[in-house]
């Protein structure tokens, strides 16, 4: 399988690129664990700005006691207006700006509230790419997690969702707004630094120190831009390769984690992602490092270098499942990203339907089945079948981590495939991807997609399941004619009037008799009818009937006597 990285500055860089042939690892899904902390309101909406944002490159030097970070930020704008001046809002929370400089190295006026620093840019001379310089320094109150590890030893670890970047980088810091990020990191020697992208270079530094470089060239959400250090055991897995592209995946691990994480959760990690370029379409990035850190969840998604919690190691309870769950978010979430957190089943949903769907691409169906009567059996139990998905008063991002952005979300990409059917189902989600790589997403521009892929309109249905409450409670009555050969089954919607009634266009239901089949059939419930009657023929009178026996649906449903 996979071998431990080299002790030497040579082993570290040999660990970073590794060669064609290596291999991974994978497994399946997490519900985030949220933290009690409350955090702030999500702005509804990108912020208005009048440049956009290109890239950022950020130069941290991490200290080797103590909890102060000096750093320069660079913030790579385009003008989209000439002959005005614009003010570039910079959110930076509690730390000291010392200075603010354009590309020729002139100062620029700035205001610095301790929450956003907003710069003055001169009227740009034409459009085109313009440069701000940030540098600045002080104690990161969040964002940026220093201390010692579950290992005992002093560790560096970003930990960004949903808006917590602020807290050590200079950015504007919502989901909607995203850029390419490079990172210069200086750290003790003894340490090893992960980060989003490639790495570019490994330099000696005075002071028993060393600078890392990473690249990451496609645009990422500020919640993912991360980086990590500490001592790491860096394993290699075989690489993932799809006609020109080739994903190099690793696993990070505390070295009394590393020969457990290689073979529990992060065996199969390579196949993992290699059934997502099948299922999907191409990998995102270049490299996909597997890090124990110190994340406050379960996992983290962060673009190309995925963040999972420690104790998870350490306790040798970690299994594939979130493994499978966190690298599906790199195609939805990190590539393709929700404009606004109350699109979040976009991430959220889409990693909690396709980590299963990845594990049946490997292992059989059954596993997708059965998470789907999970996810259903957890979603109906829950506190939240009383609000919609797209939920239009959210105030707080945290609280949208909940079973409608994963359990119902994933519920509706299963029935939307039993709508639509497996191959225009799959055209869709590749023709989505591939369209709307790299850039933000509401909930509308999948629902086109899928309509065109269709070739119906789909509006119904994303208006039903997205922004109703509820779902379908069904009540069922048979009665059986014997003489006749005939089932008659009475099905009335009897969810609380709040939900309001659900078209479905089609439900299955099996006929029993004792425990044996005897029958199969399928109704049409239509919302404007409280109850319905259908008439089944019949070869052999039933004692029962399952509604929805493959469990496609996002119903529950009670025969009576």
């Amino acid at each position: 399988m996979a071998g431990g990285a080299g002790r030497g500055a040579a082993g570290r860089a040999s660990a970073l690129v590794p060669s064609a042939a290596a291999v991974l690892t994978a497994a399946a899904l997490l519900v985030l664990a949220v933290p009690a902390a409350a955090q702030s309101p999500p702005r509804p909406a990108p912020p208005r700005l009048t440049v956009r944002i290109l890239g950022y490159r950020f130069a941290i030097d991490l200290p080797s006691a103590g909890d102060t970070i000096a750093a320069r930020a660079t913030v790579v704008v385009e003008r989209l207006r000439t002959g005005a001046a614009d003010t570039l809002p910079l959110d930076l929370v509690g730390l000291v700006v010392s200075g603010v400089g354009g590309a020729s190295g002139a100062p620029l006026p700035f205001a610095y509230d301790g929450r956003v620093l907003r710069v003055v840019l001169p009227p740009a001379a034409g459009p085109g790419p313009d440069t701000v310089g940030v540098t600045y320094h002080g104690r990161p109150s969040d964002g940026l997690v220093i201390r010692v590890n579950a290992r005992g030893r002093r560790s560096f670890f970003a930990d960004n969702w949903p808006e917590r970047a602020r807290h050590f980088l200079p950015v504007v810091d919502h989901p909607g707004v995203k850029a390419a990020v490079s990172w210069e990191i200086g750290a003790p020697a003894s340490a090893e630094v992960v980060a989003n992208g490639t790495p570019q270079d490994i330099r000696e530094a005075p002071g028993g120190r060393r600078v890392w470089t990473y690249v990451e060239p496609h645009p990422v959400p500020t919640y993912t831009m991360v980086i990590g250090a500490t001592d790491f055991s860096v394993s290699r897995h075989r690489a993932s390769v799809a006609g020109s592209d080739t994903t190099w995946n690793e696993v990070w691990a505390y070295p009394e984690d590393s020969a457990f994480a290689d073979e529990r959760p992060f065996r199969r990690v390579a196949e993992i992602v290699d059934a997502g370029i099948r299922i999907i379409g191409p990998f995102p990035y270049r490299k996909l490092a597997h890090v124990q850190s110190a994340t406050r969840y379960g996992g983290m998604e962060n673009s190309s270098a995925i963040f999972y919690a420690e104790g998870g190691y350490v306790e040798r309870r970690m299994g594939e499942g979130v493994v499978r769950h966190e690298t599906a978010h790199q195609w939805f979430g990190d590539a393709v990203t929700p404009r606004d957190w109350r699109h979040l089943w976009l991430s959220e949903g889409f990693a909690t339907y396709f980590g299963p769907a990845i594990a049946a691409a490997l292992d059989g169906d059954s596993i997708l089945r059965e998470d789907m009567r999970v996810n259903l059996e957890y979603y109906v139990g829950s506190r939240v079948v009383d609000r919609p998905v797209v939920d239009s008063v959210a105030r707080d991002p945290s609280g949208l981590l909940d079973a409608n952005n994963y359990c119902k979300g994933a519920l509706v990409l299963h029935m939307l495939r039993s709508e639509v059917g497996d191959s225009a189902f799959f055209r869709g989600v590749r023709a989505y991807y591939r369209s709307f790589r790299d850039s933000s997403v509401v909930s509308e521009d999948f629902q086109r997609v899928m309509e065109e892929e269709a070739g119906r309109g789909l509006g119904w249905f994303f208006g039903q399941w997205l922004h109703q409450p509820g779902y379908p409670r069904l009540e069922a009555e048979l009665r059986v004619d014997s003489a006749a050969r005939r089932a008659t089954l009475r099905v009335r919607q009897v969810q609380p009037a709040a939900w309001g009634r659900f078209r479905l266009p089609r439900v299955e239901v099996r006929f029993l008799a004792g425990e044996t089949p005897v029958g199969d059939g399928a109704f049409a419930l239509e919302p404007e009818e409280a109850e319905q009657v259908f008439t089944f023929e019949m070869t052999r009178a039933p004692t029962s009937v399952r509604i929805d026996p493959e469990g496609r649906m996002l119903l529950t449903s009670t025969l009576l006597p």
